[in-house]
């Protein structure tokens, strides 16, 4: 495992730990070296080849987990002890040095900066643990009144379950899928993105310290071929996949002739609407966040700023100001508060999408200084000037269009303007009237005068419309998704039974 970084030191060079699989109850070697190198988004220098699970692999794993779902073990402990073992993989991950070695590994691959990915660090025992309550709680298994007597109401896994994360939050969303599966009794299959399966094999390690059945929860490591070996397969029962809209396509593809459940978190083009009463300070601060958090490099990231007019220059201009305070550096750097994109692909689609808008007319607005790095480093960008038209597809990167509004009803058209509908943002001096207006945005989330990677509450779903994904997620609602219900009780006895 890497070393703990020192504090002092501007650009780190580090290696990364050898990838495993799991299968099976035993850690093994991707089969398969791929061609593709792992770089170091900051420097290009290379890491370590793309490796992949083999047609021999995948099918053990599917094997072990439809042998843990025929045998029922895990679905049959009882959720008191289900609880404790998930809270012992928390304790795991809780460990100083295990925390570090996912916040290095995380900021090495993906590019975010390790200031971050040490508190995403910390959301992964939280996802264990909040499973672990969850069941404590006693939400699967309920008594209902009935006709004749109690009726039993209580939800069992559907089978094994795939779980598909993508590289822009491997350990905090991974973890919450795993936890989720495994607190509903479903054996599951984990396959990260091949460009950040590193934290995934951390938990993985955790996990199997904590002794679950073998078959109960298994990584397989590749890209979308290795996936797709797993999507058509018809012992996998259900399939939680995060990732971008042509990912999650192709699951539901693979889907529709089983019925099979799907929880689908795809992309988002999450408009920031600003009235003319808003404070401009907290907006502009807010639009600086939303182009530079993780890179920008997450579905909840700026994609409109939907401004009024009277007030779009005073807030481009705080904007500015606020953008040419961040200090873009190494992702190592615990000084950095932004870094580079993650591989050499998605910077050349960023910056597509920042040629295709100048040609469109729009007018570049940057004042983030660039480090001294040769890695894959983008300024966040505001583009002002284009057509609506040109600006209705995800950019998925540090890069929003601006487009103006002098009525209420052209802020609504222009925020419900795209096919997505994750997140948005409103920014008003009028909060009753920052309500009404949030509460007809086709959207699975609004944040009104803030922007943050926080959950609104702790229990509410996160949801998705549109082309941003299908189902809910949270603790319960993540869980609940990875089962069905069962109702059982009795009927009126006697012998005229119709």
């Amino acid at each position: 495992m890497p070393k703990p970084l020192t504090e002092n030191t501007a650009v780190h060079k580090s290696t990364l730990p050898e990838p495993l699989a799991y299968i099976d109850d035993r850690a093994s070697r991707p089969a398969q070296v791929r061609k593709q190198t792992l770089r170091n988004p900051n420097t290009l220098e290379p890491l370590q080849p793309l490796h992949a699970c083999d047609d021999a692999q995948a099918e053990s794993a599917l094997a072990a987990a439809a042998r843990a779902h025929e045998t029922a073990v895990w679905e049959n402990t009882p959720t008191s002890e289900r609880a404790a073992l998930l809270e012992a993989v928390a304790d795991a991950l809780d460990a100083p040095e295990v925390q570090e070695t996912i916040a290095e590994v995380d900021a090495l691959t993906t590019g975010a900066v390790i200031s971050l990915t040490r508190n995403m660090a910390r959301l992964a025992p939280l996802s264990f643990r909040a499973a672990a309550q969850y069941l404590r709680e006693g939400n699967l298994e309920q008594r209902l009144p009935g006709r004749h007597g109690e009726v039993e109401y209580f939800r069992r896994p559907w089978g094994p379950a795939m779980l598909i994360s993508p590289w822009n939050g491997p350990t905090a969303i991974g973890c919450h899928k795993i936890a989720s599966a495994l607190a509903a009794g479903a054996p599951c299959i984990a396959k990260p993105s091949e460009w950040t399966p590193h934290s995934s094999v951390v938990v993985a390690e955790a996990i199997a310290r904590a002794g679950l059945p073998p078959g109960t929860f298994q990584l397989l490591l590749g890209n979308r071929e290795t996936a797709g070996k797993l999507l058509g397969d018809p012992r996998i029962k259900a399939i939680s996949f995060t990732g971008g809209t042509e990912g999650g396509r192709a699951v539901s593809a693979a889907s529709v002739n089983s019925f099979r459940p799907l929880q689908l978190e795809l992309g988002g083009n999450n408009p920031l609407v600003v009235f003319a009463d808003a404070d401009l300070d907290q907006a502009a601060a807010g639009i600086a966040f939303g182009l530079s958090n993780l890179n920008a490099q997450w579905c909840r990231a700026l994609g409109r700023v939907i401004v009024h007019r009277e007030v779009k220059q005073a807030l481009l201009e705080k904007v500015q100001h606020a953008l040419a305070g961040i200090r873009m550096g190494h992702s190592l750097d615990p000084d950095a508060e932004m870094g580079p994109q993650i591989h050499r692909q998605q910077f050349d689609s960023v910056q597509r999408h920042i040629q295709r808008l100048r040609a469109a007319g729009g007018e570049l607005l940057q004042s983030t200084t660039l480090p001294d790095l040769p890695g894959y480093f983008i300024p966040p960008t505001l583009v002002d000037g284009c057509d609506p038209g040109q600006t209705r597809v995800e950019m998925f990167g540090p890069v929003a269009a601006v487009h103006s509004f002098d009525t209420s009803a052209e802020a609504l058209a222009l925020a419900n303007g795209t096919d997505y509908g994750l997140a948005a943002y409103v920014y008003s001096g009028d909060e009753q009237a920052a309500f009404d207006f949030s509460r007809k945005l086709r959207t699975g989330g609004v944040k009104i005068n803030g922007y943050d990677l926080l959950s609104l509450s702790p229990t509410a779903p996160r949801a998705a419309w549109g082309m941003s994904g299908l189902g809910e997620e949270g603790t319960g609602h993540s869980i609940e998704f990875f089962t069905g219900a069962r109702v059982v009780g009795l009927v009126a006895r006697g012998p005229a039974q119709n």
